[in-house]
């Protein structure tokens, strides 16, 4: 019993370090600008500039929701259009509800769909890569009828995505170039693989126990219209003060459905107030990077935030440090998220304790000894805690196991180890079970 307590002890150590305060990101750059001007700009971190490219994740959004206005303001399409109109091998599930999913519904997140509906972070760079993701709905069921509830998701924009390719005839990154890029002389952005190599978009870097590492997974075509744009400060600047200008574009803030907390979703763009002013804004992370733009458009303001580095406890410091710069207030110390910092501690601290619990089973295999119903008590435990960490943990995050890798490489480092660990023990005190059964035969 004391060497299990001094063990225990020595886990410590490991428990707050996964659980202690975060570096910030190596990299930032942030704008305040009004409808003419630049009030405001500032870079941080050792080779970024304003011309330095991050990818913006769900700040791909409103970029998307653009290029489908685009479409409409030229005839080609309109909002109530079923996508069936435009994609008529599209299919779900439930092919009552893919015969009246409509563009609106795509771009208000009300079809119905759920978040995880599409494999997200697929790094596909074919040209078929976006068709592809959006056939695979045809064995996913809508979570609700479409037009009745907002549910965000990436595959709806992947659906919208797939449509500006159908009407336009073009892949969806070179049309967004064409329709939305190049007017607004956005050089340094990019919605395609070949351009994201073009302007050469750097490593973002990603959370491990705190400390920020350097993470290049590559460019991912197939997710441009959801959340792999590529910018840079001073393009998403004059896309920021193109929304505060542009009259068309104000279409898009109104919010139309509500998203809960007092916010509401318009097409591409989310609107709510911040201290009693109106702003319209959207956020967005790849493993590796944070964007967020938030317009104010009664004020004429608009403020940019860009970070190299990501992880989903720091998801609300980092846009907590957005809305410091609209309230022209001092950035906020990164506060990670407590459920998840916790988290990371205990699955460490199991892994520590199943360390342990190998040494112990390794020893009983040497030396059968105890009861073997111990033992199946045991491997049942092991059972269910390979499928909590497994399965369980993931799905409370939205997400499964790759997700976790991809996203918390610390947290699913750490659940992998405890599924391996358990795994040992259960396969370690069966074994050990076995030869005790058989000792006693003798």
């Amino acid at each position: 019993m004391r060497v299990w307590i001094l063990l225990v002890a020595l886990c410590f150590p490991s428990a707050l370090l996964a659980i202690g305060a975060p570096a910030p990101p190596p990299g930032t750059a942030l704008a305040v600008v009004s409808r003419d001007a630049v009030l405001r700009s500032e870079t941080h971190g050792a080779g970024v500039t304003t011309q330095t490219p991050f990818l913006i994740g769900s700040v791909s959004k409103p970029f998307t929701a653009t290029a489908v206005l685009r479409l409409v303001e030229a005839g080609r399409l309109t909002f109530d259009d079923p996508v069936r109109r435009h994609l008529p091998w599209f299919r779900l599930a439930d092919e009552d509800a893919a015969g009246r999913v409509t563009v609106r519904h795509l771009l208000t997140h009300t079809s119905g769909l759920a978040q995880w509906a599409i494999r997200t972070d697929r790094f596909d760079n074919t040209p078929e890569g976006l068709a592809r993701s959006v056939r695979e709905l045809a064995t996913v069921a809508p979570q609700a009828p479409p037009g009745t509830t907002h549910r965000y998701s990436d595959a709806n924009y992947a659906v919208l995505g797939a449509i500006v390719e159908a009407v336009s005839g073009q892949p969806f990154g070179e049309y967004l170039r064409d329709a939305v890029f190049a007017p607004l002389g956005m050089g340094r952005s990019a919605a395609t693989a070949s351009e994201a190599s073009r302007i050469g978009v750097p490593p973002g870097h990603r959370y491990l126990f705190g400390r920020t590492r350097a993470f290049d997974r590559g460019y991912d075509q197939s997710g441009a219209p959801f959340g792999y744009v590529a910018s840079t400060l001073d393009d998403l600047v004059r896309f920021a003060q193109a929304n505060l200008t542009a009259a068309g574009l104000a279409e898009l803030h109104t919010g139309r459905v509500d998203t809960g907390g007092g916010g509401r979703y318009g097409l591409g763009w989310r609107e709510g107030t911040l201290d009693g002013t109106r702003i319209v804004w959207h956020a967005g992370a790849t493993p590796g990077s944070f964007a967020q733009v938030i317009l104010m458009p009664e004020r004429g303001r608009a403020v940019v935030y860009l970070a190299n580095a990501y992880s989903p406890a720091l998801d609300g410091a980092l846009a907590a440090r957005a809305f410091a710069l609209a309230r022209d207030a001092a950035a906020p110390a990164l506060a990670p998220d407590p459920l998840l910092r916790w988290s990371l501690g205990a699955a460490v601290l199991i892994a520590a304790l199943l360390l342990v619990g190998v040494a112990r089973a390794a020893v009983l295999v040497a030396r059968p000894r105890g009861r073997a119903r111990t033992a199946a008590w045991w491997v049942l435990g092991c059972a269910v805690l390979i499928g909590a960490v497994t399965l369980g943990v993931p799905a409370a995050m939205g997400a499964d196991l790759r997700m976790a890798l991809l996203w918390t490489p610390d947290l699913g480092a750490a659940l992998v180890a405890v599924a391996v660990l358990a795994g040992v023990v259960a396969l370690l005190r069966a074994v050990a079970a076995t030869r005790l059964i058989r000792s006693r035969e003798r």
